[in-house]
């Protein structure tokens, strides 16, 4: 009788998962025959559902061709060919027209982890089969060894079982105030007014094709969704960016983007770099040393010290050059980092966390009480536009010429391993891990995650011309039933209470297992074989939403035993392992397939050992 080994999902995770599982059996042969499951409930084998191979090109990944892989450092074979090696590869064999520092479409990134998937299907060891089942895995039944409950009331044996389930969909929860936008929207339409409220915009065609050309369209985020909400209604629509110019369609929506800060993304720069960088201070052995002296870290006390010093070490070096950086590193000090500073840059041209945490914080320190920080919606989007247009101009120069958009590139995006490394398994205090994901990672998340620059120049373009314009600092929304439409209104700017038709979740629904909409998810936390990871110390508790896993990637139940056959990977897990949303790299040991590896190494020696307790 076979070995049953199943993966839930096939999207990147899933298809990592399915070529180091073939790897390693290809390493260790089991003694009987291996049947891998992989369930896509999209039917998208490869890119999943957020990376489906048919969706519209302008929809557009934020990291570069040729950063991006699917396959470990170690794969010899895999990465014999340029086409498998890289996303880059893949699309030159495809005589696709983008260069290594293009950022291509997500439809180009889930066609190439598909070509990795089937490539692996073809390439599977002696005595190793693959079967693809495109349908919705709602349970898991663990009284007689394991079954996994499909939605067509069929059912798959297995010894082993990874979930690789990606991004989550929260679910609204009754008497919430989307509960409320959405009967709201639906009492208007029914009484014959076009208004909506869409929680769920993937995929956004689809979800915004009753949204009509001039409608007033208010967007909740300024991120990553929200670009691709514009691009939607600007070049999904049947507009055209010529020679720095717009050229309208005629059916673009007019659009307001809105967010706490009221501020969009910062572009990623143009890339100057092919290699990753390497820390000078924060680095594996500095962070170890910290480790070795306390059983959890303080980030903001232990951890952010020494990332910024990092973040200092590169911005300045690249301003002033190699000296200045010797110097810096020779510092002992806080106050002779200081003092070097002070005397080698003017005020005006030295970087401070604090206005990369919130540019309008000199502005709000100078605020006279009750009065909005904005006298006009003029002034307001006036400040916006000029932020926007410099840090376009910063990303222009590229991630080595200029000194911010290097430090950010550096530090932020490339060190984040070694922070991973410090905060991963409850590495941080309960506090701490809280200031993490509430302030460092919304600072993060827009200084160092945006779009490509090509998307914000046409942002800059579509505010100009009118299509898109801008909330305010804390932005409100209310309904008013009189005039049977919402008002969006910012407290912080005055005269910028605006009608609008439409309301849009432009945000990436957070990871929260006991809110998401998957059946799986739900009945696995109803019978209490998985639950959400809840940092705890010094009397403080901080529940993070994704699943609680050991360091093996085992799910751990509601009563605190991991389960032997069942793992978790990626964004399910976000929480107990930080920031899992980042595609694998070439070259650099990625993170993403590491774990997996050792996933791959734990199944086979199961196999090997005889400790399975599925199938029979």
């Amino acid at each position: 009788m076979a070995h049953n080994i199943v993966i839930i999902g096939a999207g990147p995770r899933g298809t990592y998962a399915l070529r180091r599982l073939s790897l390693q059996l290809a390493r260790t042969p089991p003694k009987r025959p291996v049947v891998i499951h992989v369930i896509e409930k999209s039917g998208n084998f490869g890119g999943g559902c957020v990376h489906d191979p048919n969706q519209p090109e302008y929809l557009l990944l934020n990291t570069i061709a040729a950063q991006i892989t699917a396959l470990g450092d170690d794969d010899e074979v895999g990465r014999a060919s340029a086409a498998r090696r890289t996303l880059h590869g893949f699309l030159q064999e495809r005589g696709l027209p983008f260069s290594e520092i293009d950022y291509p479409g997500r439809c180009h990134h889930g066609q190439y982890l598909a070509s990795i998937f089937d490539w692996t299907e073809k390439t599977l060891p002696p005595g190793v089969v693959l079967k693809r089942h495109p349908v919705t895995a709602v349970d898991i039944d663990p009284t007689d060894g394991l079954k996994i409950i499909l939605e067509d009331d069929g059912f798959l044996e297995a010894d082993e079982i990874l979930l690789a389930n990606g991004h989550s969909r929260v679910r609204v929860n009754p008497g919430s105030k989307e509960d409320q936008w959405i009967q709201f929207a639906d009492q208007c339409r029914h009484e014959g007014r076009n208004i909506s409220y869409v929680h769920d915009v993937y995929p956004i065609p689809e979800k915004t094709a009753h949204i009509g050309g001039g409608e007033n369209v208010y967007v909740i985020g300024m991120g990553l969704t929200a670009i691709d909400i514009v691009r939607a209604f600007s070049i999904g629509r049947g507009g055209t960016f010529q020679r720095g110019e717009y050229i309208k369609n005629g059916r673009e929506p007019m659009v307001i983007l809105g967010s706490r800060l009221g501020i969009p993304y910062c572009a990623r720069a143009f890339s100057q770099r092919k290699n990753q960088y390497h820390a000078a201070l924060f680095t594996y052995e500095a962070v170890n040393k910290i480790k070795s002296s306390k059983e959890r870290l303080d980030f903001q006390e232990d951890l952010f010290p020494l990332f910024w010093q990092e973040v200092e070490y590169v911005f300045y070096s690249t301003m002033l050059g190699e000296h200045f950086c010797s110097l810096y590193a020779g510092c002992e000090t806080d106050a002779q980092r200081r003092r070097l500073i002070e005397e080698a840059v003017s005020e005006e041209r030295r970087l401070h966390w604090e206005s990369l945490e919130n540019p309008m914080a000199e502005m709000q320190r100078q605020q006279q009480q009750g009065h909005p920080l904005f006298d006009s919606l003029e002034g307001y989007s006036a400040f916006v536009l000029n932020l926007i247009r410099e840090d376009v101009a910063e990303a222009e120069k590229g991630n080595l010429t200029s000194p911010l958009k290097c430090a950010i590139d550096s530090v932020f995006r490339d060190c984040r391993d070694v922070l991973r490394s410090a905060v991963n398994f409850g590495g941080l205090t309960a506090k701490s891990h809280k200031y993490l994901i509430s302030v460092f990672d919304r600072v993060n998340n827009r200084i160092a995650v945006g779009p490509p620059i090509e998307s914000t120049r046409q942002l800059v373009l579509l505010a100009e011309k009118g299509y898109v314009s801008f909330s305010g600092p804390n932005p409100k929304l209310t309904i008013d039933e009189k005039e049977g439409c919402f008002i969006v209104d910012s407290p912080d700017v005055k005269g910028s209470q605006r009608k609008v038709q439409h309301v849009l979740n432009g945000r990436i629904h957070g990871v929260n297992i006991k809110h998401d909409t998957s059946p799986l998810v739900q009945n696995l936390l109803r019978k209490g074989m998985i639950r959400t990871y809840i940092n705890e110390s010094e009397g403080f508790q901080f529940e993070l939403g994704g699943m609680d896993v050991t360091e093996d990637l085992h799910i751990i139940s509601r009563d605190g035993h991991p389960h032997p056959h069942i793992c978790a990977a990626g964004i399910s897990t976000e929480g107990k392992i930080w920031f899992n949303a980042a595609d694998a790299r070439p070259d650099v040991n990625s993170t993403a397939i590491s774990q997996l590896s050792g996933w791959a190494r734990g199944v086979a020696e199961r196999l090997s050992n005889g400790s399975l307790r599925g199938s029979k």
